[in-house]
């Protein structure tokens, strides 16, 4: 009988352990990763070949894991961080998190090659069709009605031409005031009645609960392609465009350097600020990278300071090269020495 019991407990606490395994914590797990070569992912037909090394770095991550994977990241990676789950954050399940991912992509591309043209002096045709949800505030009670998929089109029966027309059709607005939100949805226009967000923000401004990104069409060029299909989210955009600027131009910006970075890029060439530049420096470091482009401290972001925090730390080698925009990335590329 004793036996039996002993057999029984052992059965129990497996099915317990195993079950436990399979139970989110709550916690994503970030870790380094070497950064994507881009040259055969960026195509320039009939461009000129890459006299470097270009990469674009990434966070690799296991989402709300299980707390078996969540020891064991920590115990065998390098640069791991433990974070709040994404999705339990921001109260968004993972299949509306990765198309989110997927359109900050996608706008990405487009940015990248819009900004390339226009640096070798092109005008591309460039037209902006709405705007997506990129963040909801978790408590604002109309979130719901939203979908990620949604395109806002028009605020009060305004057709949206621009972001700061938009911010300022929500800043003469009352905080918990109605507002009506056309958007584009599954091929069809469709009105929404919301509030805006019923306290004000730290600056003292009116804003909606609801945080968008321009979509933009582009007129494409032919002979350029990405050939990016796995990887998600915006951090990509300046190393995309200096990727396609250096095979568009004779003059190299690499000569003979390995240069990897990381950044957002705007219309107007601002270098935003990402996530993840912890496991993005180191990852680089261990891949061989000699210099890191890190969007510089800003309002929005300070990946500069944990960029130098991580090098000291770590012990690492690489070079960093703070930047605000792309005319200051170019700039400081031009700046380095012949590697051959």
């Amino acid at each position: 009988m004793r036996d039996k019991k002993i057999a029984l407990g052992i059965i129990l606490a497996s099915l317990l352990l195993v079950g436990s395994a399979l139970v989110p914590t709550g916690y994503d797990v970030l870790f380094a990763d070497e950064p994507i070569m881009l040259d055969e992912l960026v195509e320039y037909e009939d461009g000129y070949e890459l006299d470097g090394e270009i990469g674009m770095t990434y966070v690799s991550s296991l989402e709300n894991v299980g707390w078996p994977y969540l020891v064991l990241g920590m115990l065998f990676e390098e640069g791991v961080d433990i974070e709040p789950a994404a999705t339990e954050e921001l109260d968004i399940d993972v299949e509306d998190l990765h198309y989110q991912y997927e359109m900050m992509m996608i706008q990405s591309k487009i940015k990248a090659e819009y900004k390339a043209r226009e640096y070798m002096d092109d005008s591309p045709d460039l037209t902006l069709t709405g705007f997506y949800p990129a963040y909801f505030e978790p408590d604002w009670k109309y979130k719901n009605m939203i979908k990620v998929t949604d395109i806002l089109v028009a605020m009060d029966g305004v057709e949206l031409e621009s972001y700061e027309q938009l911010d300022q059709l929500i800043l003469e607005k009352e905080p918990d005031e109605k507002a009506v939100l056309s958007v584009m949805r599954d091929g069809e226009r469709k009105d929404i009645e919301v509030r805006t967000y019923p306290e004000r923000d730290y600056y003292n401004n009116t804003f909606l609960g609801m945080y968008v990104e321009e979509v933009f069409e582009l007129v494409e060029d032919e002979r350029i392609n990405f050939n990016i299909e796995e990887i998600g989210g915006p951090s990509a955009g300046l190393m995309l465009t200096l990727t396609l600027i250096e095979k568009m131009t004779e003059e190299s910006l690499l000569k003979g350097n390995k240069v990897a970075g990381t950044g957002t890029i705007e219309m107007d060439g601002f270098v935003g600020p990402i996530g993840g530049v912890k496991q993005k420096v180191i990852g680089a470091d261990l891949a061989g990278y000699e210099y890191f482009l890190v969007p510089e401290d800003n309002d929005y972001g300070n990946n500069e300071e944990i960029a130098r925090q991580t090098v000291k730390e770590e012990g690492l080698s690489i070079k960093l090269i703070p930047i605000g925009s792309l005319e200051e990335a170019v700039a400081e590329l031009k700046k380095l020495p012949e590697n051959k």
